[in-house]
């Protein structure tokens, strides 16, 4: 068995724990909330009852909303956001009756074994500590944020346990403020159902991916030297999926290029933001209104060739025959390494004293669709206007 199907078992494990050690406590809550009469505890359970109802939805939603029928080609996502808005709107009503019961009701509530329910917060308390130490040891381990975000989740629920808790200590010492934990308690069921209700309502309106995915996406195309310009970016969620939408310009590289970056891009995104479900790129090429030239120098400021050059220099020509140096590299002496890099940087013409002899070099040119413009020149300034000034010759005679 591979070391990633070892990992991804043993996140499967952990994420069971937690469901399984939920559901112990939250049956624990129930039992004894019915059998104490305590509406703090009733409360908890039901607080707790909220997110193992999520989970389970969740599981039985996505293997529906996975299959894809003649009708629905991309799945029946959204069975999954319909499900978070009615458990939404159930929490909505539970922590109404909560409330009510609490301030409402004529008849007030008697806590019988009050030893018993403090017993089962303790162990509540305990139990959720332990496992989310350990569970948060094991998602750093294996570098799981699903098992962070769990383990966190986890241990930020014990504060409702934490209030009702100190509620039932106060009634066993004569105060009755049962009520008032329990009252506690449902702000914490309406948080919780506000945010359920709120997500699934957004993603059924299609509403956009997050300001912090889009920067993301955006970072990881401008890391692509091809790319120019992100003309648009569109993304919508549907349940726990994500579809995008790409408009890209970029350099007129040779077509097996230019594929080849767009999968890179799709295969990157798809590694670092979770549950993209699918990626459509649509790309143009970019109106070659000027050139981009690179000229193979040393640090003398002398032209060389591909086998000399330990410098390019990078310059942008404007179709008014303007130039404008952009940038300059230091690079080994390899023919093979230039050629790669001058096709990265989408050069169009490079000024070289002679074309590259190493064939892998030539061939990266070749395919790039880039220019080598022989000349003899020393002086790499006198080279590139005479480059220039045929260049706008060509451009005139083309305009006739």
């Amino acid at each position: 068995m591979s070391i990633s199907k070892d990992i991804q078992r043993e996140k499967e494990k952990w994420a069971l724990g937690s469901l399984l050690l939920n559901t112990f406590l939250t049956t624990l809550k129930f039992v004894f909330a019915i059998i104490t009469g305590s509406l703090a505890l009733m409360a908890e359970a039901i607080h707790s009852f909220s997110d193992l109802v999520v989970s389970a939805i969740s599981l039985v939603s996505v293997r529906i909303s996975s299959i894809k029928a003649e009708n629905f080609p991309y799945g029946l996502y959204k069975i999954e956001n319909i499900a978070s808005v009615i458990i939404g709107i159930f929490l909505f009503f539970t922590a109404y009756e909560i409330l009510k019961e609490a301030f409402f009701s004529k008849e007030p509530r008697e806590v019988k074994h009050i030893e018993y329910a403090i017993g089962v917060m303790v162990i509540t308390l305990f139990a959720t500590f332990i496992y989310s130490r350990f569970e948060a040891k094991a998602a750093e381990r294996l570098n799981s944020p699903t098992l962070k975000a769990d383990a966190e989740h986890i241990w930020a629920d014990a504060l409702s346990s934490v209030i009702v808790l100190m509620g039932l200590i106060g009634v066993a010492i004569g105060y009755s403020i049962d009520k008032y934990a329990a009252a506690v308690v449902a702000l914490f069921i309406i948080h919780s159902g506000w945010e359920i209700f709120s997500n699934g309502i957004k993603t059924l309106l299609d509403v956009s991916l997050s300001e912090e995915e889009i920067n993301q996406i955006k970072n990881i195309i401008y890391e692509k030297p091809s790319v120019i310009e992100i003309k648009k970016i569109r993304g919508r969620s549907a349940g726990s999926h994500k579809f995008l939408e790409l408009e890209l310009v970029m350099h007129n590289y040779s077509l097996r290029e230019t594929h080849k970056t767009v999968d890179d891009i799709e295969r990157e995104i798809k590694e670092k933001i979770p549950n993209i479900d699918s990626v459509f790129i649509h790309y143009e090429p970019a109106r070659q209104e000027g050139l981009r030239v690179a000229i193979l120098t040393d640090e003398n400021k002398k032209l060389r060739d591909f086998s000399t050059a330990t410098k390019i220099e990078i310059y942008d020509i404007s179709k008014d025959y303007c130039y404008e140096k952009t940038f300059e590299l230091k690079v080994n002496p390899n023919e093979k390494e230039i050629g790669n890099v001058l096709t990265k940087l989408g050069i169009d013409i490079v000024i070289s004293k002679n074309h590259p002899e190493d064939f892998e070099a030539r061939w990266q040119i070749v395919k790039s669709s880039i220019m080598v413009w022989e000349t003899n020149l020393e002086n790499i300034e006198n080279a590139l206007n005479e480059l220039i000034m045929s260049w706008k010759e060509y451009k005139e005679k083309e305009e006739t």
